[in-house]
C-alpha cells in the first residue's frame, strides 16, 4: 500500500525534484503472438483469431485520475459528485500533488490474450432449385468481434499503444449476421 506523498529520493541529493524520476517497466511487449484457425465440416465452417501481448506494462491513468478522494477530488466545485473506484477509496488519498500522481504505483502488467473474432457459417449450393434452374448458392454466417480479453490488468483495456491508459470506454463487442448469395 503506497503512502500519500512519500516518494524515494533516487539520486540522493536530499530533495525531491524531477531528477528523481526514472523509467519503470516498458510499455512495448517483448512477446507478441497471434493464432488463427479455420475448421470446416460438411457445409459448416468455424473460424477464430486470437492475439496476445506478454510483458508489456501500462500506466493506469484512469485509476490515477480518480485517486484523490478528498473534497477537491470529487469535482464538487463543478456542482456534481463523481464516483470513485474502490481502489482509490481504500488508499484514501487527499491530494493532487504531482509526486503522488506520477507514481509507479499506477504502472500495471498489461499482458493479455484477446479473442478478436469468431465466425460460424453454413454454405449451401442450390436454394430454390428448379427444372432448368441451377438454384442459388450462398452462405449464412454469424460473426462476433472483440469476444473476450483475459488479463490481470485492472484498467479498462490493456491494449494501449502509447503505454498510458486514458480510455474512458472499453472497446465494444460487436455481432454481425449476414447472408451471401451466388447467382
Amino acid at each position: 500500500m503506497p503512502i500519500e506523498n512519500c516518494v524515494v529520493d533516487r539520486n540522493g541529493d536530499g530533495v525531491i525534484t524531477p531528477d528523481d524520476r526514472y523509467l519503470y517497466k516498458n510499455p512495448t511487449p517483448p512477446v507478441t503472438m497471434g493464432l488463427s484457425s479455420r475448421v470446416e465440416y460438411k457445409n459448416f465452417d468455424l473460424g477464430m483469431s486470437f492475439r496476445a501481448n506478454l510483458g508489456n506494462y501500462v500506466f493506469n491513468d484512469v485509476l490515477r485520475g480518480s485517486s484523490n478522494v478528498g473534497e477537491t477530488g470529487g469535482w464538487v466545485q463543478q456542482a456534481y459528485m463523481a464516483n470513485h473506484l474502490k481502489d482509490a477509496m481504500d488508499r484514501n488519498w487527499q491530494t493532487w500533488e504531482l509526486t503522488a500522481n506520477q507514481s509507479d504505483y499506477y504502472v500495471q502488467n498489461a499482458s493479455f490474450l484477446k479473442c478478436d473474432n469468431i465466425t460460424l457459417g453454413y454454405s449451401f449450393d442450390s436454394l430454390f432449385k428448379g427444372n432448368n434452374y441451377k438454384g442459388i448458392g450462398g452462405r449464412v454466417y454469424a460473426t462476433c468481434s472483440n469476444v473476450f480479453t483475459i488479463t490481470k490488468y485492472k484498467g479498462i483495456d490493456p491494449e494501449i499503444g502509447n503505454g498510458v491508459d486514458q480510455n474512458m470506454y472499453p472497446r465494444p463487442i460487436s455481432f454481425i449476421f449476414g447472408v451471401n448469395f451466388n447467382f
